[in-house]
């Protein structure tokens, strides 16, 4: 097998030239980048990463931590974070660090041993401790993601405003005479605790007075198809009042289409019957009967931001930028 010593000697330059060359160095003469790359091409030479995390302490691989697997929204979000590391020579290995503290810690604690670069940290519980995260970002690049209300300028956060998109939802079902809107959501997880907000404070402001009846908020008991069963079970709840809603707003498209399933079974019409609207706009929203309308969180921006702010932390593990994005209301067959 052929080594950067061979590569050196066929192409007429250093051993440290071609390591100059493979880690894409400004200050090489495109003349000499030429002869080395045909001298690994001609060897069919390929630089050892584990050999070159000795030497630079980096090992190319960036760490993608999330909460569970079952949610479809963190596959797509992995999809556009693995292709922007790609781009720039990373690999991501995808975490599924749960939500217990001392199995996040471990995991992360793991991770460094392995000479992690970098780590992209979905939050998930709001009673989770995040100081001990924190903490450990100030010694490895680490970027926060669905972490929308942080108010600290010592670490990165990239996260969709669900405050303000779901208030935007609220205002819209006022505008089209719908009289009472409900509200389906997750109990203590970050994000969508804020969708929540974002829908209490939006239906005062347009008029609606606030009733205990047309919330459903739960907690995950368990990760495999529980999103769409605690929406089944919103919808069953939220249908057996006097008053019924006619106006579904769920903090996650997973949600939604358990509630869009209830409310076929027992013979409603939607939306004529009941408007429903989700979050996340992820791919099986449009194919789900009715096609659910939604807010579509900007994905691909959010994991090429966050992507894009690690690797400048990876050169400078001081800088920091928090990124809130607005999202786009994609009307469809729900509403």
């Amino acid at each position: 097998m052929n080594n950067i010593f061979d590569v050196a000697r066929l192409a007429g330059v250093s051993k440290s030239t071609v390591s100059r060359v493979m880690n894409n160095c400004d200050n090489i003469k495109p003349s000499t980048r030429e002869k080395v790359e045909s001298a690994m091409k001609e060897l069919n030479y390929t630089p050892s990463y584990f050999a070159q995390s000795i030497r630079t302490g980096k090992a190319k691989m960036l760490a993608f931590l999330i909460p569970e697997t079952t949610n479809l929204y963190y596959n797509e979000l992995f999809n556009v974070i693995e292709s922007a590391a790609l781009r720039q020579g990373y690999l991501v290995t995808l975490c599924n660090a749960g939500q217990d503290k001392e199995h996040v810690l471990s995991y992360v604690q793991m991770l460094r041993q392995r000479n992690i670069d970098g780590m992209i940290y979905c939050m998930y519980h709001s009673s989770f401790p995040i100081s001990e995260l924190i903490d450990i970002s100030h010694e490895i690049p680490m970027v926060f993601m669905d972490y929308p209300n942080s108010q600290r300028d010592d670490i990165s956060c990239v996260s969709a405003d669900g405050l303000h998109d779901i208030a935007r939802i609220t205002r819209m079902f006022q505008e089209e005479g719908r009289k009472r809107v409900a509200f389906v959501g997750l109990e203590d997880i970050v994000s969508t605790n804020y969708r929540y907000l974002g829908y209490s404070a939006s239906l005062i402001a347009c008029g609606y007075n606030f009733s205990s009846d047309l919330v459903y908020q739960e907690y995950l008991s368990s990760y495999a198809g529980e999103h769409f069963a605690i929406g089944y079970r919103a919808a069953q709840k939220l249908m057996s009042y006097p008053e019924k809603p006619d106006a579904i707003i769920c903090a996650t498209d997973m949600l939604a289409i358990g509630v869009n399933r209830y409310l076929l079974e027992s013979g409603y019409h939607i939306p004529q019957d009941v408007a429903v609207t989700g979050y996340d706009n992820i791919a099986i929203s449009a194919v789900v009967f009715p096609a659910l309308s939604t807010m579509a969180q900007p994905v691909k921006q959010m994991g090429e931001l966050a992507a894009d702010i690690l690797f400048k932390k990876i050169e400078n593990n001081s800088y920091n930028r928090t990124v809130l994005l607005s999202s786009d209301f994609i009307k469809r067959g729900s509403t």
